[in-house]
């Protein structure tokens, strides 16, 4: 497949779980660990298939009730207090490979950053605070921060205006097929990062531009062009 480069992207706005910090077996796990306390048995593919999406809609889809149950209202509650612990655990180290080094990187190039991810807004700041990357960022919005999450562009659109950019200035980086879609619908060029939540091609059938296998090489098509198939 021929490839040919893009225009420059002033903005690049990120997933969190799964494409900055490798969080995923940690939702998996505690997740596992409440439902087996409210006495379910928890199967692990279907909670992976949930991770990247708000905590509401995934507690009432594996619990089987409503969303306002309170049911879901409780595992909420222990899944944040769990949760909570293993990220100021682990702090820095659950960040993946490169994406320190990369986020400084492209802060140096000139590059606005920001984060749109399915975490309500402030358990999005205390988690990049918590792994030292909040201060490479200018924008953060939530799931909680707009009328409609992903794959609606809401979010992506709410922070390309607070970077000041246009949206056709914007690139989207993650891994899940909702992030690739949310940026589509706003837009945006789409980077898809295959060492997530989503293969690779099942993001590139949601329409992201490239798919990379690393940090590095989210990087490399920033500050290149991101490269679109032809």
């Amino acid at each position: 497949m021929a490839v040919s480069t893009g225009p420059v992207r002033r903005g690049v706005i990120f997933d969190l779980d799964g494409t900055l910090a490798d969080t995923a077996p940690a939702i998996t796990s505690v997740t596992a660990k409440i439902l087996s306390a409210m006495g379910r048995s928890p199967v692990e593919a279907e909670i992976r298939a949930t991770v990247g999406k708000p905590l509401d809609q995934n507690f009432a889809l594996l619990l089987g009730v409503d969303p306002g149950h309170q049911d879901v209202g409780q595992a909420m509650a222990e899944y944040r207090r769990l949760f909570g612990e293993h990220v100021r655990a682990e702090g820095p180290r659950l960040l993946f490979p490169g994406v320190a080094s990369g986020l400084l990187q492209l802060r140096e190039a000139g590059r606005k950053l920001g984060i749109a991810t399915s975490k309500v807004h402030a358990a999005a700041v205390k988690t990049v605070e918590l792994t030292a990357i909040a201060e490479q960022f200018d924008a953060i919005a939530g799931h909680d921060s707009v009328p409609r999450g992903k794959p609606h562009p809401d979010m992506a659109l709410k922070v390309a205006e607070e970077l000041g950019l246009a949206p056709q200035e914007c690139v989207v980086v993650g891994d899940a097929t909702g992030d690739i879609e949310m940026g589509v619908a706003a837009g945006m060029a789409t980077i898809g990062v295959g060492y997530g939540v989503a293969e690779a091609a099942e993001l590139t059938a949601a329409g992201a531009d490239t798919v990379v296998d690393s940090f590095d090489a989210v990087v490399t098509a920033v500050l290149t062009g991101v490269p679109v198939g032809a």
